[in-house]
Order: structure tokens, then C-alpha cells, then sequence
């Protein structure tokens, strides 16, 4: 009985922890940065760049794009990042297929894309980039109109 309660309170703490830790927010940022943050408060956030140009700034495993000084898309492939329910760089296809059901998986570019959001212009999309399976960049983004 004390170790089936013990087991339990473990898990809690664990499903518990990973939601605080999300730093992945589907259809609204990442890496602590929200679409829409102007270039000052991504520096704010992030601090300086070690890299920009194309209208982006570069960090190391994660980069943001800008559209009128504002942030329209923040890409990662920081394997530590993760949303609420865990999908994150390294989750299979499957892993993100049971996190959003709502989720569009298709062909792209040679690899696959499952897409969260209706994809229409002027929407929000999250955006999973899978190779052999598996994440391997996250992006979250103001499609263009």
C-alpha cells in the first residue's frame, strides 16, 4: 500500500514538474519568447544574438523571425525543450500523434511535417519537423497572409 502511494505521489510530482517546465507553448512561443515580442524584448529575453540576418536572429538551437519588428516564428532544435504533455526534439511520430490528435502529418520537403492549427494564412501554426521518425526541429509561427 505505501509503495503503490509512493509510486503515485512520484508520478504526480513528475507530470507535475514537466508541466512547469515547458518551455514549448503550441500556437504561442518558446525559449521564454512570444510571437508577436518585438526584436527589444527578444534581446530583453534572450539577450544578444550571436547571429542575425534574413530577418532573423540566431542563438545557439534556436533562432527567431521577425516580420515589421515582430516576432512571427521562433524555431528550435534544443532536445531539452518540451511541451506540457513532453513532445519536444527526439519525440517519434507516434509520440505527437497521442499528444494532438488534431495533429496533420504529411510529406515535406523530404521529410515530414505534422502540423498543429488549420495551416490558413494569418493563423497560428506549430509546426513538428520529423526525420526517420522522430523530431527534429519545433517551430511555432504566425503563417504569412
Amino acid at each position: 500500500m505505501r509503495r503503490t502511494l509512493a509510486l503515485g505521489l512520484a508520478g504526480a510530482v513528475l507530470v507535475f514538474a514537466a508541466a512547469a517546465h515547458a518551455t514549448i507553448r503550441p500556437q504561442r512561443g518558446m525559449s521564454g519568447v512570444a510571437l508577436g515580442m518585438t526584436k527589444a524584448q527578444v534581446r530583453a529575453r534572450l539577450g544578444s544574438p550571436i547571429g542575425s540576418g534574413g530577418g532573423r536572429f540566431y542563438y545557439a538551437r534556436v533562432w527567431v523571425g521577425f516580420r515589421l519588428g515582430h516576432a512571427v516564428e521562433i524555431t528550435t532544435t534544443r532536445s531539452t525543450e518540451r511541451t506540457a504533455s513532453g513532445v519536444g526534439v527526439d519525440s517519434s511520430e507516434s509520440e505527437v500523434r497521442r499528444s494532438y490528435p488534431s495533429v496533420v502529418c504529411a510529406p515535406s520537403g523530404g521529410f515530414r511535417r505534422c502540423r498543429l492549427g488549420s495551416g490558413k494564412p494569418g493563423t497560428r501554426a506549430t509546426d513538428f519537423l520529423l526525420g526517420h521518425g522522430h523530431v527534429l526541429q519545433v517551430t511555432v509561427q504566425l503563417l504569412s497572409k
